[in-house]
């Protein structure tokens, strides 16, 4: 976003141009507030810069609209372990305990997000505190001897819950494994922080860590942005309107939204608030991904656009849904300093697909091609804004309007950074939606994730579709025009392990309606089948058994068959159960 320039009279020099995010620091809040209303009016929104103005200090530190919204999903579930994000870094090296606290310890007073606590006023008024600062409290476990495991350690840290009002909402811990290996635990809730907020957190942690190992200062400094400003800010953005005069964009994209996305068969049927979580890790190879790359190109498109649109082909086809809406996270970090901020900042933005089966997967990737500008334009709306204008129809235990998410991460140099140290595994926790598709680039190929609720989907079938992702992605850079009904989902490893499978002699079937009044009329032909109080209309089972087969027989001589639909339309009476039995 450009910004304008205005001039402004500084006291004894030449007057400089001064640009208008410089214009909006200089400002109070109100006077900002003031200023963004009389923007709106003239139709000039575009001219609110992305900028983060230091906040008010004598004014109580709000929760931002995406805070607020997981605190309502906390205090719906209490107890979930559903919002943890959650790393480990594995050491191969004896490391000192002492030195990875310390330097949890000096990015902990860098960023005050990490010790906030969410706390409500005697008017139930929700606001941040944070607590003065002083070690990090490192936990730490020794599993030498003790027949305990590394993963079963990691299971249990990284389920147990948050008290907001009451905990740091980040926690650590060290597990020593033997001599020589360890592992570094963290776990920080959702309200403080993002993948984005991990990486900054994971490379500070990696230059404090090895300076304090090598014995020397930490090139570290505390960030002039600090959460607080940005949640702020987004007050100041929603009492002046500006959030608010981006709703019908979102109204006509999301009119009429499509129900909860759901496939027959693929897990338990069951819901429930989603503490059951398990991730399906695959990889695409590197010719696979030089294939998408150039399919982007060649589309005047990113790679990022062609992942998605594969994600949404293969909702489609799992699930049958025509008009899907699947969410993605935006970074939302445009705004000058933003990038170094530990915070939930990233927005999740839903975007909506029509995938048919008799059109060519290009048309697809077109329609979101189209789309894009539009959905960045107003990306910075908070996401339960955006439900709430939406109206969708809510089902008991899902998250409202969109139920898959997929994001695509980009190389992140904090990995390379860690690796000098330790071997860093980040986990997906998160329990709010049904299936969270991750692909991250790795080298010359791609990493990728499904992250699923186990109470809606089957680990084993959902396992199934990432080699399915994979085949399609094969495909469609292949040839890109196909189909989308006619595309090969099932790679020839999997059709093997199916076909063998299935492989043996058949398991006997229940037993057909007709085929039992076809049995019942052999034994016991004179038995009254349907009766009826006129005369003439009762019917043995002989006779319901003919009549039965006569009507059945004239219908497949007009076509009626097995995926037909044959509607009836008859008065209640002895024709009806002749006609029912006859189409099954």
């Amino acid at each position: 976003m450009s910004a304008p320039t205005v001039s402004r009279a500084v006291p004894g020099a030449a007057s400089p141009s001064l640009s208008m995010a410089d214009r909006f620091g200089a400002l109070g809040r109100e006077q900002r507030v003031r200023l963004m209303r009389r923007l709106l009016e003239a139709g000039r929104a575009r001219e609110i810069p992305a900028v983060i103005p230091p906040r008010d200090p004598a004014r109580r530190v709000p929760l931002s609209p995406a805070q607020h919204d997981l605190w309502v999903y906390d205090s719906l579930y209490p107890g979930t372990p559903a919002l943890n994000l959650c790393a480990a870094y594995h050491f191969e090296r004896p490391v000192d305990p002492a030195h990875l606290a310390a330097a949890l310890t000096l990015i902990q007073r860098h960023h005050d997000i990490l010790r906030t606590r969410i706390v409500a006023d005697p008017a139930g008024e929700l606001h941040v505190e944070f607590p003065e600062d002083g070690e990090f409290d490192l936990e730490r476990e020794d599993l030498r001897g003790t027949g305990g495991t590394i993963d079963a350690a990691f299971e249990a840290f990284r389920n147990r819950p948050f008290d907001l009002s009451r905990d740091k909402l980040i926690r650590a811990r060290f597990v020593r494994v033997d001599e020589r290996r360890s592992t570094l635990m963290l776990s920080l809730h959702h309200t403080i922080s993002d993948w984005w907020s991990f990486d900054v957190l994971q490379n500070e942690f990696a230059q404090a860590y090895g300076a304090l190992r090598d014995g020397v200062k930490p090139p570290l400094t505390r960030p002039r942005i600090q959460y607080a400003d940005f949640s702020s800010w987004q007050s100041e953005l929603t009492e002046a309107g500006v959030f608010g005069s981006r709703l019908d964009f979102w109204r006509r994209y999301l009119a009429d939204p499509p129900g909860p996305l759901t496939v027959p068969g693929a897990g338990t049927g069951t819901t429930t608030e989603g503490d059951g979580i398990a991730n399906v890790p695959f990889r695409i190879d590197a010719a696979t991904t030089a294939a998408v790359r150039a399919l982007a190109r060649e589309r005047g498109s990113s790679v990022y656009v062609v992942l998605m649109a594969a994600f949404a082909v293969l909702a489609h086809r799992v699930s049958g849904a025509e008009d899907l809406v699947i969410g993605t996270p935006i970074a939302n970090r445009a705004a000058k300093g933003l990038d170094q901020v530990i915070g939930y900042v990233m927005n999740a933005v839903p975007t909506r697909w029509q995938v048919r089966s008799d059109r060519p997967f290009t048309d697809v990737l077109t329609g979101f091609a189209a789309d894009f500008p539009d959905l960045m334009a107003n990306a910075d709306v908070p996401v339960g804004r955006i439900v709430s204008a939406a109206a969708p129809e809510r089902s008991a235990g899902r998250a409202p309007l969109y139920q898959w998410v997929f994001m695509h991460l980009t190389q992140q140099p904090s990995v390379t950074v860690m690796k000098e140290f330790a071997e860093p595994e980040r986990i997906h926790t998160g329990g709010e939606h049904d299936l969270v598709g991750v692909v991250k680039d790795s080298g010359d190929g791609m990493e990728g994730s499904f992250g699923l609720r186990t109470d809606v989907f089957s680990p084993a079938t959902v396992a199934r579709w990432t080699q399915c992702y994979v085949e399609l992605l094969r495909r469609i850079t292949a040839e890109p025009t196909a189909l989308i009904g006619d595309i090969d989902l099932v790679p020839e490893a999997m059709r093997g392990e199916l076909l063998a499978a299935s492989a043996g002699s058949a398991a006997p079937g229940p037993e057909s309606l007709p085929a039992l009044v076809s049995r019942w009329a052999a034994s016991t032909p004179d038995a009254p089948a349907v009766e009826s109080p006129f005369p003439g209309r009762s019917l043995s089972y002989a006779q319901l058994d003919e009549r039965v087969a006569r009507l059945a027989g004239r219908l497949v001589r007009l076509g009626a068959g097995p995926g037909r639909t044959v509607a009836l339309a008859l008065p209640r009476g002895s024709d009806w159960p002749v006609a029912a039995l006859a189409v099954q």
